[in-house]
């Protein structure tokens, strides 16, 4: 496969990971504060998913639910919204055309036309927010099915489920910390169980994790299942599994250095996570060895371009 088509394919699949990852977030962060569930939190989600010089503008004080919600997904000057993410997710696919399905092409094409119509924010200001954010959603669970149903298990595959994976283990470790961030790094406060539960319906863990602890609901467990759950799908050492398994399949079709550098990083950060194990008494620690290991992650994602994909 020409590089330039796997990078496309490559790049697509990681942003479609993360509009999912957005909108679930958002979903579930929305029916928390109906619930005063947890604290107003919409500055840490704009932190991750916006641009800081919004965070300086005095008016983001006074933004409603709507305000907010409307800037980090239809809002085309928010590089991170969703819909730029569907923008450039698109644009990627069209550059891949020949090595993607027909039907997965329409879906994502439907996709885009579908979030940049003046409908979509006309519910998020003025009507109910939350079938807005449902109908994103559906969108989003229709292409993940048509990958599924339509595309085959060849080289362009593997490449499309290490960028899905790769971002997998991103966003997992990015909504992780906002949860952090919105309990004041108090994760040893029993009172805050009941706010951190919503990381677990964020990331479609919560049955899961009732049958692994039998329901005993603690923030320390919590924060173990996310990270380290070897079959929790959202799970940050699941997707470390899932692309050092990917990266075997496309073996022959890489060059021995390539294969080789990039698979020992994987391994590197796949031992240095299993064997040091972050302290889940201390919020503000925990929040730095998060950002160590996403900052593995990142690397080892600019790792895999530049053999792969040629990037310096």
């Amino acid at each position: 496969m020409l590089s330039r088509v796997a990078d496309s394919i490559f790049w697509m699949s990681r942003y479609m990971e993360r509009t999912k990852s957005e909108i679930k977030l958002l979903q579930t962060n929305y029916v928390a504060l109906q619930d005063n569930a947890i604290k107003d939190n919409w500055k840490f989600i704009v932190e991750q998913y916006g641009s800081k010089d919004v965070l300086k503008n005095n008016d983001f004080k006074n933004w409603s639910y709507s305000d907010a919600l409307i800037y980090l997904i239809t809002d085309k000057d928010n590089p991170s919204s969703i819909i730029n993410n569907i923008f450039y997710a698109r644009e990627n696919a069209r550059a891949s055309q020949d090595h993607i399905t027909k039907e997965m092409w329409q879906t994502l094409n439907n996709f885009y036309h579908f979030v940049r119509n003046d409908e979509i924010n006309h519910q998020l200001k003025y009507q109910d927010s939350m079938e807005a954010m449902d109908a994103i959603m559906q969108q989003s669970v229709l292409y993940v099915g048509m990958i599924n149903t339509t595309m085959d298990r060849g080289v362009g595959y593997s490449f499309l489920s290490i960028g899905r994976h790769i971002e997998q283990a991103l966003q997992t470790l990015k909504i992780l910390s906002v949860k952090i961030k919105e309990i004041d790094y108090d994760i040893t406060n029993e009172h805050e169980v009941t706010s951190f539960r919503y990381l677990l319906y964020s990331l479609s863990g919560y049955e899961l994790y009732n049958k692994t602890y039998r329901g005993e609901l603690t923030v320390q467990n919590i924060i173990n299942y996310v990270l380290f759950n070897p079959i929790f799908t959202n799970s940050v050492y699941y997707a470390l599994n899932r692309i050092k398994t990917r990266l075997e399949r496309i073996r022959e079709d890489s060059t021995a250095e390539a294969f080789n550098t990039v698979q020992f990083e994987v391994g590197k950060i796949l031992s240095k996570f299993q064997y040091s194990k972050p302290d889940v008494e201390d919020g503000k620690k925990l929040l730095l060895y998060l950002e160590d290991i996403e900052e593995d992650i990142s690397y080892l994602s600019n790792l895999f371009s530049k053999f792969y994909f040629g990037y310096l």
